[in-house]
């Protein structure tokens, strides 16, 4: 054997066992699958997103693994099912340290097939439902965030759009409450209602889900009967025909909602103003996405999901579309449009 044969041999040899450490490095470190209900296709996910790289990029000693449900685009039963089960054999592969399982239609799909799991351990993030509805409160190994509405600054906004446009500021308005009839909106309900809220300066009326874009436009056209505010947070899962699969794109609708609304509008989710809306004001997915990771690299540390304490949101965003509250001739406060601008939600 020549020198340079041996020479070529240990270089092969250095580089195997090189493959091979890296190799067992990535096998040994600490999983972690993110589990979104939607697509990356809507801002609330991005928003999310950012939030938990914040605080992974700060770790490169995990490995993670992300995966889109697509339940925003898709909500017949059939594909429910196939999502469900394709989420499931895929954490079963993977067999994560931590899941992090993002909005309530994950939660109930895949989070609860995992309560009480020996070796996985879960992170909820933007549940608009009450940990008891996944049974997560008698559950040891699961800790999250919860997404609420900023129900004061929502109060305070409805005040702003009353007076702006004209309304008794002696008088309560009247809010009206829109939803497509999806689960994230009906989870959602009990957040607005005593003994979660008391409403102060609002005439709160009762909610109204409808399935299809059509009925959407009726709730529209007959809200000026009864409020003098409305409000709108999901609205992306309208059927163009009822019983059909295929919904109505989101801009389409905020932006119909925007311009036949004989009163002021104010959307409950941050992608409302970027649709086309005039103004939002809406929970942060940064927030939710950063504690979530924080959560799920305390647990990855040694910590206990059950000794973590249950959270709520704290940050809310603005969003602001100028030309649409020009059109309605309604001036948005300074500190409105600065927080805007500030976080990207100026349109």
């Amino acid at each position: 054997m020549t020198k340079n044969t041996v020479l070529l041999l240990v270089k092969l040899t250095f580089v195997v066992l090189l493959c091979s450490l890296v190799f067992v490095h990535k096998q040994n470190k600490p999983r972690v699958m993110i589990v979104h209900s939607y697509k990356n296709d809507y801002s609330w996910v991005n928003e999310i997103n950012v939030g938990l790289n914040r605080i992974f990029d700060k770790h490169p000693d995990l490995s993670l693994r992300w995966h889109y449900m697509d339940l925003k685009n898709h909500g017949d039963d059939d594909f429910k099912r196939t999502a469900a089960t394709i989420t499931n054999h895929t954490v079963e592969r993977w067999q994560p340290d931590v899941l992090i399982m993002m909005d309530d239609i994950a939660q109930k799909l895949v989070g609860m097939q995992y309560l009480n799991h020996p070796t996985i351990k879960m992170v909820y993030g933007g549940v608009n439902g009450k940990p008891s509805d996944y049974k997560y409160d008698v559950s040891n190994n699961v800790t999250g965030i919860l997404e609420r509405k900023p129900m004061v600054a929502t109060e305070d906004s409805i005040a702003m759009l009353w007076t702006a446009s004209g309304g008794d500021p002696t008088k309560k308005p009247r809010a009206l409450l829109l939803g497509d009839a999806s689960d994230s909106f009906v989870a959602g309900l009990s957040a607005y209602e005593p003994p979660t809220y008391v409403w102060k300066k609002t005439e709160w009326l009762k909610p109204v889900s409808v399935p299809t874009f059509d009925e959407w436009k009726e709730s529209v056209l007959r809200a000026p009967e009864s409020a003098d505010i409305l409000l709108v947070s999901d609205y992306r899962q309208l059927r163009k025909v009822k019983g059909g699969k295929e919904f109505v794109k989101a801009k389409e609708v905020m932006t119909w909602t925007e311009a036949n609304s004989k009163i002021p509008v104010l959307g409950l989710a941050a992608v409302i103003a970027e649709d086309g809306g005039a103004i939002s004001i809406a929970t942060s997915g940064y927030e939710q996405g950063e504690v979530a990771a924080e959560m799920a690299y305390a647990i990855i540390s040694g910590k206990s999901p059950k000794d973590i304490p249950v959270r709520s949101t704290e940050q809310y965003l603005i969003g602001i579309r100028q030309a649409a509250m020009a059109k309605r001739g309604i001036p948005a406060p300074s500190i409105y449009e600065a927080f805007a601008r500030a976080t990207n939600n100026f349109f």
